[in-house]
């Protein structure tokens, strides 16, 4: 990881500021509480946010006096960009201090708004972290021993009792896992105990099968024995039924022959006897309806021959016919009567010899007496067409009476028909009655012939016979079939049995079976508590040891090496113990506490084991994506400009990407590429950007792959445009070829 820009909105001392870094090595100056670790705990808690336990929480971080604040950090990581920004908000009624839920992530320029716990899941992921062992945790060890460790983290190391130091060092190796499995001991012990109960229960119960395995396979045998039997006796009634089967069939076919016969004989008889009973009562009956029908059709005769029609209209016709001839009548008998009443006007005219209405004379009497004469033609005419019409209506009404006659008759007529009609059909009747009763004698004789029968009672005799062997036959049947049932239940029984009985040799071998399964995973659970019991402790201890003293070894190597390169001289030698890492601290031969060595030496002694504890870790956690970021607080205090020097060494040793070193101390600028002042104005931080010997113009141009100041090859490789940093020295060269 490199980091590339950080942006603080109100982070304890710091109101805003916005820095960018170089891939170098940077100072952070500055009198003690100025604001450096700002920085850098801004960079911590927009990385993982807040950590109760690392001097992170919302409190510490937040300014006072403000309500929000921000941090927002860029970095990179294998040439990906990423930018995260995290923010505070104190609540105004309760005054407590939270992030907010709006924080995002832009990862290569896409934005991602997520929750607090999932962006740091995801930078996590990111830098190759344990996500499980880190997510909620309150401190971030792996971060602190291997990118920033503040100066009082480091002193608490060293000045640490054995058993403090190893808790520490074990959670920043990360074999406190084991501890945490040893915790798990008893628990996972438990469970074993309790698994073996169940398991010994288990084949407590299944018992010994081995026995039961017989017992079954001898009841095997005996019930297949048992259903071979069945089998041919099922077989041995099946021939039975057959031929029972054929004589019932034989028998019936014969009854069933007999049978009908009898019912269409019996049928026959019946009717015999019905026709006995009635043939006299018929015989008369029969009489009388010869002398009815011959009554009947001389009645019938003489209303043919009395009753002839005088019109060929229809009674309708008639009635329209006389009701038109009564109209024309009215009409004639009015216009008769206004005829007479002119001539009785005439009259009176004629008499009085003037006008009854104006009075005038009569001058022309000859046209009265004309108009009269010919109104008593008229009413002569009148009267005659009257009595013709009379005439006519009588004649009408005559035929009109003889057509009602005439329709009376004709019922009557009709009705005697069908009176004859029936007396007929009931003589044809009873005249069959007789001839079917002659029929049906003759019919039962043919048939008690046909059979050879001298009566009718033998053939029923006959008949009842086949009945009953019939019904012998169907019982023998039954009784053969429900035998048949029988053995076959009883075989079925005894096949359910056998598969039961099968079932059961299968389900105890498989008990065996499961038996000697659960016997062995027993013997493995019972030889695990065991061996849990008596080694596993120890295995972990052992386990433990052996990771901190390879990691010792190592460490002790490169702690040796360190504090000697920054603390020259015969007189004094460090070395760890492997077991708890504790220093050893020899001066002239005796062994010396920490606490007694001059300020310069601490500081080496500090630093040589931080560097150490750094090259370990990032040794040991290669995957991890911040092993090229380095971060120092106050390395140098009580440090000599010799031993500062000295540091470049070491620092070439560690061979970081991007360094920051904290510090009160102007003297470090000789081998730094960036430096940033810090100072406080009004309880607030402001940073300026400062010039190092390093960012001064190059004195020298260079034709040769050696630098001049320290004879050290210089990488060419990593040259910017014309300008080449020595690695060792760090001075600045342009180079032309």
């Amino acid at each position: 990881m490199i980091l590339k820009e950080i942006s603080i909105e109100n982070i304890r001392s710091i109101k805003s500021i916005k820095l960018k870094f170089n891939l170098s090595i940077s100072l952070f100056y500055g009198d003690i509480g100025a604001g450096k670790s700002s920085v850098l705990k801004s960079i911590e808690f927009a990385l993982f946010g807040s950590l109760t336990s690392s001097d992170l929480g919302g409190e510490s971080l937040l300014r006072r006096g403000e309500n929000k604040g921000s941090v927002e950090l860029t970095f990179s990581i294998d040439n990906d960009q990423f930018t995260i920004k995290r923010f505070l908000s104190r609540s105004p009624k309760s005054g407590k201090i939270t992030q907010l839920k709006d924080s995002y992530i832009i990862e290569n320029g896409v934005k991602k708004t997520t929750s607090v716990l999932e962006l740091r899941k995801k930078v996590l992921s990111l830098l190759h972290y344990s996500v499980i062992r880190y997510e909620k945790a309150k401190k971030i060890p792996l971060f602190r021993y291997t990118v920033y460790t503040p100066q009082e983290q480091v002193k608490e190391i060293l000045e640490a009792k054995p058993e403090e130091r190893f808790e520490i060092l074990k959670d920043v190796f990360g074999i406190e896992k084991y501890e945490i499995a040893l915790k798990n001991i008893d628990v996972f012990k438990d469970n074993l105990t309790k698994n073996i109960r169940e398991f010994e229960g288990r084949i407590r119960q299944i018992g010994d099968q081995e026995t039961l395995i017989s017992e079954k396979e001898r009841k095997i045998g005996t019930v297949q024995e048992n259903l071979s039997g069945q089998e041919i006796k099922i077989k041995e009634k099946d021939n039975e039924i057959e031929n029972e089967e054929q004589e019932v069939d034989k028998i019936q076919l014969e009854w069933n022959e007999y049978r009908a016969k009898l019912n269409e004989v019996n049928r026959k008889e019946n009717k015999i006897k019905d026709t006995k009973k009635s043939k006299d009562k018929n015989r008369k009956e029969l009489e009388e309806l010869i002398k009815e029908i011959s009554e009947k059709e001389k009645q019938l005769k003489e209303l043919s021959s009395s009753s002839k029609l005088t019109s060929d209209h229809t009674e309708k016709e008639i009635k329209q016919k006389i009701s038109e001839i009564r109209n024309l009548a009215t009409k004639n008998k009015e216009e008769r009567a206004i005829t007479q009443n002119k001539i009785d006007d005439i009259d009176k005219l004629l008499k009085k010899g003037k006008c009854s209405l104006c009075g005038q004379k009569i001058h022309e009497k000859e046209r009265f007496e004309k108009e009269k004469e010919k109104s008593i033609e008229a009413i002569e005419n009148l009267t005659n067409t009257i009595n013709n019409t009379a005439s006519e209506i009588e004649k009408l009404e005559a035929d009109a009476q003889n057509l009602n006659e005439y329709n009376k008759n004709n019922i009557k007529r009709e009705s005697l028909k069908t009176i004859l009609d029936e007396k007929k059909k009931r003589k044809l009747s009873i005249d069959k009655l007789i001839n079917e009763l002659e029929k049906n004698k003759n019919e039962i004789s043919s048939v008690l012939k046909d059979y050879g029968i001298e009566n009718l009672e033998e053939f029923k005799n006959i008949e009842r016979n086949l009945a009953n062997q019939y019904e012998g036959k169907k019982s023998k049947l039954r009784n053969l079939k429900n035998e048949k049932e029988t053995l076959i239940r009883s075989n079925s029984s005894d096949k359910k049995e056998l598969e039961f009985l099968k079932e059961e040799v299968k389900r105890l071998k498989n008990s065996i079976k499961t038996r000697k399964i659960l016997q062995k995973k027993l013997n493995f659970m019972t030889d695990l508590k065991e061996w849990i019991t008596n080694n596993f402790k120890t295995l972990l201890r052992n386990i433990e040891r052996k990771i901190l003293a390879s990691s010792a070894v190592e460490f002790n190597t490169y702690f040796k090496e360190w504090f000697k390169t920054l603390v020259e001289g015969e007189n004094i030698e460090v070395e760890i113990r492997l077991e708890d890492f504790q220093p050893i601290i020899n001066v002239n031969g005796h062994e010396t506490p920490f606490s007694d060595l001059s300020g310069g030496e601490k500081s080496s002694l500090s630093l040589a084991y931080r560097l150490a504890l750094n090259k370990i870790i990032n040794d040991r956690y290669q995957e991890i994506k911040t092993k090229n970021l380095l971060i120092l607080d106050e390395p140098t205090d009580g440090f000599s400009q010799e031993q500062i020097n000295r540091m470049q060494f070491i620092f070439e040793k560690l061979n970081m990407g991007q360094m920051i070193i904290i510090s009160h101390d102007r003297n470090l600028d000789s081998f730094v590429t960036d430096i940033y002042n810090f100072r406080k104005e009004f309880h607030e931080t402001i940073i300026s950007k400062g010039k190092t010997v390093l960012a001064e113009e190059p004195s020298l141009v260079l034709k040769s792959f050696e630098c001049p100041e320290c004879t050290a090859n210089l990488d060419i490789s990593k040259k910017e445009g014309n300008l080449v940093v020595c690695e060792f020295c760090k001075k600045p060269f342009l180079v032309q070829w």
